[in-house]
């Protein structure tokens, strides 16, 4: 089933290359410092790193895509770091709004790493001046190891999510701000996944955003990052994100 996904994501992504990328509508990227205290908010989870990264979307004819990659503990010793990417692909299926939704996240440091696989349905239609809102669901495949157990190999099936991207930039004092959301519900996990995520069949992964664009390059972020059953934590855990980025 691993090969069977593997070569659908190879033979989609096929579909959207070549011409189809001389017909850009839009297009945006930043570079971007990270500082994470996880120890902020409403559950001290006692940890903090930092990051650096590449963040960036565009829009065409055909659809809409969106990525990230993040290098991070780069205040630590070097045999600490980590990688996190993430891209995620909506396809339109004609004019009706709807799209074909694909998503691929890594992430991978010294004791741990996975790989989750999304293929699904979006709705990209829900949109206004100066806010969206994108709803998706997807069936989930998972590769996964992790020194900490209680399952330390996962492979397969994840049950499915259901999440959204949504956003609304709007002026206050003569400054550009947007406020955004992302969200991710997991549903019927699979035993050894919710294993490793205090037993729950059931997850909640997502963030919300106010970035302060300052100049036409410089933007600060504060992101409110939470999760459920989620990263390894107990029940509900949250981050404290701060970042500073250079807008191209």
């Amino acid at each position: 089933m691993k090969k069977l996904l593997c070569l659908t994501s190879t033979l989609f992504l096929s579909t959207i290359t070549g011409d189809a990328f001389a017909e850009q509508k839009y297009g945006w990227g930043n570079i971007h410092f990270d500082y994470q205290s996880w120890d902020s908010g409403v559950k001290d989870l006692e940890y903090e790193q930092a990051l650096v990264g590449i963040e960036g979307g565009a829009g065409f004819d055909w659809g809409e895509m969106y990525g990230f990659y993040d290098y991070e503990n780069i205040l630590r010793n070097e045999k600490e770091h980590g990688q996190t990417m993430n891209g995620e692909t909506h396809y339109y299926l004609w004019d009706t709004g709807a799209s074909l939704f694909g998503k691929v996240y890594n992430s991978q440091s010294p004791n741990f790493k996975e790989t989750n696989q999304f293929i699904g349905i979006g709705y990209t239609a829900l949109k206004g001046d100066g806010w969206w809102f994108k709803p998706w669901i997807a069936r989930q495949y998972i590769n996964a190891h992790s020194n900490f157990g209680p399952a330390y190999d996962i492979n397969g099936y994840n049950g499915f999510s259901i999440g959204w991207n949504a956003g609304y930039a709007f002026t206050f004092l003569s400054q550009n701000f947007l406020l955004s959301n992302w969200n991710e519900i997991e549903l019927e996990r699979n035993e050894d996944y919710a294993a490793n995520n205090s037993g729950g069949e059931e997850g909640l992964n997502g963030g919300l955003n106010l970035t302060w664009k300052i100049t036409d390059h410089i933007s600060t972020t504060v992101m409110y990052r939470y999760f459920y059953n989620k990263l390894g934590a107990d029940g509900y855990g949250d981050i404290l994100i701060y970042r500073l980025a250079y807008d191209f």
